[in-house]
């Protein structure tokens, strides 16, 4: 694979040495727009309303849709993996789906990072966190903005570590219509279509997108938490196959907006099982989401006065079906499952009446309903035991009863430039909860335009994040038991962040942080002979360390882009490493247009440091290196465009520390490829 990369550099420098004058010409022109939007792309994720990403109140990083098309990105994920101080921890120690570890604040369920689509969050109620195996396509992605530290102050409860909000396309992004078709590697193979256009005054889009996969057969582990040979299945390949089918509707008219999206996990495979034993693909799980929103924007409703209000709703079906061990062992079955409900109301004012002010009001309420329901073959509740399934629900017996939480919660903000180049942003927001309690959130953010090249900031946050339904609640499940004494989990964060752009081709960025964390939330294992564990206010968790980031533009036809994250989070009682967590991190990514309408995209990662938990006597964790590539031709015949990729070029072996039960971790995705097709019309 060496001697192929070289052959496309060099095949790539020769077309670009036979390119016409005025093909350069042209297409310096079309990157004009790219160097502006280099240095002003603007964020709304940090203050509600659109802001230069470089004068934002927050460390931010926006991913838009040409990023995702230019690094060949198939998935939110791999989008998510190039941003400083994240990370993408597969097979987390729950249900082998993917944690988002911000600045190595990392539990089971990972309920720390607070995903929305539109501006409208998207998780389980039950556990509060996103969705288990969300394998979100990205066809429809417009723009992803990412904060790194607390948001509550704007977003409120599980904003904690980080918040992500996904915004989709809209008639403007599409303009026209298009399908496309992408297949490789692993049985994958994905299909969306999407149009955009204007009717009688509404501006609408639409899309979908279907994707299936087998899994790689080739992740195989040796040893699983029965051993290995019978009755283990071991060694054997992880199961990781998967189908999901996502589609949006976004509509405009005047002051009035709505957006639907869907996303359908059908089917899902579950890794290594809820028990860390292989059970021969037995064991999947289906999620299904609908989120809708309606919001009316009125200017000037009063005099220097500008109101939004918007009314919300989202429905969830997950199922989960577990087979806890290979059914020639033991024929111990569950299928828990939920129903959830929400919806609120929310009314956002900005005034700008004051030449140094602006000033942001927010009022709104949100209710939030789960009904679990569950079949089993085994415990309390089943005459015959490991025999047919039994429905358990509305009995003592349930995993989880039902329950409802209202949350009623005001904020504001101020934006003052209180002298020249000096802006001051301060907010606060209070939540009540029917069912837990209260909680106060400020924040402050000083941004100082030092030299018209340089922007510096201060920047202090606390967030808060109440226990979920399931972790206070969750009652005869074989592994995991609730907790109605849980504290919420509260963090304090402080920052210093530069950002320099010594000329519009060229940025550089350098955040130091350092945050504390009390109560933080997770399951702890229960003492002998009991196999289960319980969750608990853990620990306190203190963290520090930096992320470095350049963006460059080196010449008309190459972008040059890296960072660098670097964190130490600690248990402040023992003063013991957060476990399997990477310290250090860092991305490189190089995007050539080497002639027009032909670009080149290399992706090369570094990840290092990550240490076993206390106790955990395997040898460490090896660093790995991964790298990707891309090739792209764009408006063939006007109407077509191709794309090529290799992924994990070298073929390396790269490995995700596991629970203990797995004694030699979990074996990640060997090469692979994939070819896709598009068509414009």
């Amino acid at each position: 694979m060496k001697i192929i990369s070289v052959i496309l550099c060099l095949v790539c420098f020769a077309a670009s040495a036979s390119a016409s004058v005025e093909e350069n010409i042209a297409m310096a022109s079309l990157l004009q727009k790219g160097l502006a939007e280099l240095v002003e792309l603007e964020v709304s994720l940090a203050t509600g309303t659109p802001r230069p990403l470089k004068l934002a109140p927050s460390v931010a990083t926006v991913i838009t849709a040409a990023d995702i098309e230019d690094m060949g990105a198939a998935t939110l994920d791999e989008a998510l993996q190039t941003v400083p101080g994240l990370y993408v921890l597969p097979g987390s120690q729950n249900i082998f789906s993917n944690s988002w570890v911000f600045r190595g604040v990392s539990t089971a369920i990972n309920p720390q990072v607070l995903l929305l689509v539109d501006g409208q969050p998207l998780r389980i109620n039950s556990n509060g966190s996103k969705p288990y195996v969300i394998r979100m396509p990205v066809s429809m992605i417009s723009r992803v903005e990412i904060i790194r530290g607390p948001g509550s102050a704007m977003l409120g409860a599980d904003a904690f570590a980080g918040a992500i909000n996904i915004i989709t396309k809209d008639s403007n992004d599409i303009a026209g219509s298009n399908i496309g078709v992408r297949g490789g590697s692993f049985g994958a193979r994905d299909l969306w279509a999407q149009h955009g256009g204007s009717y009688n005054g509404w501006d609408v889009a639409v899309g979908a997108e279907y994707t299936k996969g087998d899994g790689d057969k080739s992740r195989t582990i040796e040893r699983d938490a029965l051993g290995s040979g019978p009755p283990s299945l071991a060694p054997g390949p992880l199961d990781t196959h998967y189908e999901t089918f996502n589609a949006g509707l976004y509509a405009r008219k005047d002051k009035l907006a709505l957006r639907l999206q869907n996303v359908w996990m059908i089917d899902n495979g579950l890794g290594a099982g809820i028990l860390n034993t292989l059970n021969g693909g037995m064991s999947h799980t289906s999620e299904f989401f609908l989120n809708a929103s309606l919001s009316y924007a009125e200017k000037d409703l009063l005099k220097d006065f500008d109101l939004t209000a918007t009314a919300s709703g989202a429905y969830l079906r997950l199922e989960n079906t577990f087979y806890f061990y290979p059914e020639s062992y033991k024929k111990q079955i569950g299928k828990p499952g939920v129903h959830e409900l929400n919806g609120g109301m929310e009314f956002a004012g900005d005034y700008h009446g004051f030449s140094e002010h602006r000033a942001r009001l927010m009022l709104g309420m949100n209710n939030y309903n789960t009904a679990p329901f569950q079949h089993k073959n085994y415990g309390k509740g089943v005459d015959v035991q490991f025999g047919d399934l039994v429905d358990i629900t509305d009995t003592p017996y349930v995993y989880l009863t039902d329950h409802h939480r209202r949350l009623l919660y005001a904020g504001v903000q101020d934006e003052w430039m209180f002298a020249r180049n000096w802006e001051l942003t301060a907010g606060i927001r209070y939540d009540d909860y029917s069912d837990f309690g209260s909680a106060v959130s400020p924040r402050l953010a000083l941004v100082w335009r030092t030299t018209p090249e340089l922007v510096s900031k201060l920047l202090y946050g606390r967030a808060f994040r109440p226990p979920s339904f399931g972790e206070m609640f969750t009652q005869n499940n074989p592994s995991m038991r609730g907790n109605p004494e849980l504290d919420a989990e509260t963090t304090d964060t402080y920052e210093v962040a530069f950002d320099y752009r010594p000329f519009k081709t060229l940025r550089l960025g350098l955040n130091l942080f350092e945050y504390r964390i009390d109560g933080l939330i997770d399951y702890v294992d229960d003492p002998a002979p009991a196999t289960t564990r319980t969750a608990q206010n853990a620990r306190d968790q203190k963290g520090r360390g930096f992320e470095l980031e350049t963006d460059w533009m080196a010449t008309e036809t190459l972008r040059l882009r890296a960072n660098y994250s670097y964190q130490r989070a600690k248990d402040s009682l023992t003063d013991a490493v957060v476990p399997y967590v990477p310290a250090s991190k860092f991305y490189a990514n190089a995007h050539w247009k080497f002639i027009p309408d032909w670009s080149l995209d290399g992706q090369y990662w570094r990840v290092m440091d990550r240490h076993r938990a206390v106790g955990d006597t395997r040898p460490a964790i090896e660093d790995y290196s991964l790298a990707n590539l891309t090739l792209r031709r764009k408006n063939i015949a006007n109407h077509w465009d191709m794309a090529l990729a290799v992924r994990n070029l070298f073929n390396n072996t790269v490995r995700e520390p596991s629970q203990p039960a797995i004694p030699g971790d979990f074996p990640m995705e060997s090469r692979g490829y994939w070819a896709e097709l598009k068509y414009m019309f």
